[in-house]
């Protein structure tokens, strides 16, 4: 088997009718994307904090990487041997209220776009930066541009680059892609992960999504659990239940008058 077989056997495990990828439930991928959809724009404002604190509490194990640690392990000869394992950590939070705005855009922005290519290209975008953000945590050494450290690690970066005698312009653009980006860790599909099961459950599943058409739904975001349904809830679908009635019977009230 080549690399590449080999490697997409192993990210890309098959679904079956209860789980997706092998490792969430379909419940739990809809009950995360409905709390990620009705977060507030606003995690730092006080009527928005609550509901980041509440999505936190639930969610937060879906956002973990991994960290290589040294372990000391008692050889035949009873002396201690070091071995390396991986172990995995949670996300920071102060990431996470970065990150949890931008999954509510991405998934808002899904939910209303018409145009299937370009809503594959919010997918796309969602899951590439949810990636960049694993690989950033667990390669400490790349840059990320909003860090207040930055300009500090370029100019380290700068200084590495010149002393392995990179004086050519492109010689040093490449060095910055591979350490400074990350680029060489993007290649292939990445390993699978709670938070890419529920993305990936809700992109080949987009006919489900509903935006309800209740005028004062509190959660207007749905998934349909029947054809051509439009609100979330009867209590949603009664004012236009009534409108409808009352249309019918403005329109033929005459014709009801003549037969009585």
């Amino acid at each position: 088997m080549n690399t590449r077989a080999k490697r997409s056997s192993t990210n890309s495990p098959e679904n079956s009718r209860d789980q997706v990828l092998g490792v969430l439930s379909v419940e739990k991928a809809r009950d995360f994307l409905m709390d990620c959809l009705n977060l507030p724009w606003r995690m730092d404002s006080p009527e928005g904090r609550p509901h980041f604190e509440r999505w936190l509490r639930r969610w937060q194990r879906f956002f973990t990487f991994n960290v290589e640690v040294e372990i000391e392990v008692e050889a035949e000869d009873g002396a201690a041997e070091s071995h390396a394992k991986w172990e995995a950590v949670q996300i920071p939070r102060e990431q996470l209220e970065r990150f949890a705005p931008k999954v509510s855009m991405a998934l808002r922005r899904i939910w209303h776009e018409k145009d299937p290519r370009q809503r594959d290209w919010y997918f796309y975008r969602l899951r590439d930066e949810y990636h960049r953000m694993i690989v950033r945590a667990e390669s400490p050494y790349l840059i990320d541009p909003t860090h207040p450290n930055a300009a500090k690690r370029l100019r380290q970066l700068e200084r590495s680059s010149r002393a392995r005698g990179d004086v050519d312009s492109s010689q040093r653009a490449r060095f910055f892609e591979t350490w400074g980006e990350g680029a060489d860790q993007l290649d292939g599909a990445p390993r699978v992960c709670l938070f890419e099961a529920a993305v990936y459950w809700l992109q080949v599943n987009q006919k489900l999504m509903v935006y309800c058409e209740g005028p004062v739904c509190p959660t207007p975001y749905f998934f349909r659990t029947e054809k051509g349904q439009k609100y979330c809830s009867p209590e949603c679908a009664d004012p236009a239940r009534r409108e409808a009635k009352l249309k019918w019977w403005n329109e033929n009230r005459k014709d009801h008058r003549k037969k009585t």
